[in-house]
């Protein structure tokens, strides 16, 4: 029997990695372009913890154009590493 939640054409990954970046680069970018007064102790954390969230909305974004590219195709190339294969 199919899975029906996953497999070809499976664009769920792709629309999470798209949320998850939606609410962290804004904000990173909102603390290293107009920091309050007071937070320079939650400042450097705060960067950490919306960095990683970057990363994660990163690999889900792969993740998703992974499993949404037909094979042969161009992107499926790139996404799947052979860059040079024919």
């Amino acid at each position: 029997m199919k899975n029906l939640l996953a497999g070809r054409g499976d664009f769920l990954p792709a629309f999470i990695g798209a949320v998850i970046l939606f609410y962290s680069v804004p904000s990173s970018v909102m603390i290293l372009l107009a920091p309050d007064r007071n937070s320079s102790v939650l400042g450097i954390p705060l960067l950490i913890i919306f960095g990683i969230g970057i990363v994660i909305g990163c690999v889900f974004i792969l993740l998703g154009v992974q499993l949404c590219s037909t094979p042969g195709s161009r992107v499926y190339r790139i996404s799947h590493g052979r860059f040079f294969g024919h």
